[in-house]
């Protein structure tokens, strides 16, 4: 499957990514996946850089309805969707738009430190030089 994800429970974060081509059955199961494991709650950070997402209007249109029910049973939780491609962008713009009123913790960002900062997350910081 071209999406990973770990889930931290610690923090209850969830960190998705992606890469190649995403179809809807992609995104339906790692929904379906995460709603299993009782973590749809967690605030989540999908990295969708450098992915294609490869889904029609009428996909799109049909999973709202889905994780509008997973949102019932499990809770609402923000997820960062990152994508720097201006389709899998717009088309991530349209699911938001479609599910504004029962998905409303989504968000579309161009960039990971826009998306985590709409988090709350913490920026992970790289380890300092070391001088010689």
């Amino acid at each position: 499957m071209p999406i990973a994800f770990e889930v931290d429970h610690t923090t209850q974060r969830i960190m998705v990514t992606a890469t190649g081509d995403i179809l809807i059955q992609h995104m339906v199961e790692l929904v379906t996946e995460l709603a299993h494991r009782r973590c749809l709650s967690y605030s989540q950070r999908f990295d969708a850089r450098g992915a294609a997402l490869i889904v029609s209007a009428d996909e799109m249109r049909q999973l709202v309805p889905l994780v509008a029910r997973l949102r019932d049973e499990h809770g609402q939780a923000r997820t960062a969707f990152v994508a720097d491609a201006d389709v899998s962008f717009g088309m991530a713009r349209m699911y938001a738009t479609l599910a504004a009123d029962s998905d409303t913790g989504f968000m579309v960002y161009r960039t990971l430190e826009e998306g985590d900062a709409w988090l709350g997350w913490e920026p992970i910081r790289s380890p300092q030089p070391r001088m010689f």
